[in-house]
């Protein structure tokens, strides 16, 4: 076994290059540089729990939530629970963007988890994603029922698996 599998097993989330690429790229122009976006990670049920195979956006199920940051109306998390009975999914993470480098939650992010349940993984990327994202750039926080554990850096990376493929 190559370290590049072991890592990716141990990973909190795993997702292809190319679907990657094209995640940070379209928080990107939804946020137009000017405002953050976000987005719901998804993987199959009964799955890993850890691979991601589709993304919805929030201001897909939203239209009004990109306002500088994210007012996410909680109305709109049935058209999420539509979306992932209908394909058969769950939520296995979420992800969003920041001005700046910061990667770190802000009081508002950690007060207020998308999805408040024990192992859920919230990804920060920087510079509202106007440009490619490698992983050791991305903050990665597990909401564990009572607060978060945070990972920047290299630590970020370990626990963020872009491979590939997937």
């Amino acid at each position: 076994m190559t370290i590049w599998a072991f890592r990716g097993r141990r990973a909190l989330l795993r997702v292809g290059r190319t679907p990657w690429r094209e995640l940070v790229t379209e928080l990107g122009r939804r946020g137009r540089g000017e405002k953050e976006a976000g987005a719901f990670l998804l993987g199959p049920r009964g799955g890993d729990g850890r691979t991601v195979t589709r993304v919805v956006y929030l201001d897909d199920l939203d239209p009004d939530c990109l306002t500088g940051g994210i007012s996410f109306d909680g109305l709109a998390y049935s058209k999420l629970w539509d979306i992932c009975d209908a394909e058969q999914l769950v939520v296995i993470g979420d992800i969003h963007t920041h001005p700046g480098i910061g990667v770190h939650q802000s009081s508002i992010d950690a007060e207020n988890p998308m999805l408040a349940s024990d192992g859920h993984v919230a990804l920060i990327v920087p510079d509202l994603a106007m440009r490619p994202i490698a992983a050791h750039e991305v903050g990665v926080h597990r909401y564990d029922g009572n607060g978060w554990t945070t990972w920047t850096g290299a630590a970020a990376a370990r626990r963020l698996f872009i491979r590939r493929r997937l």
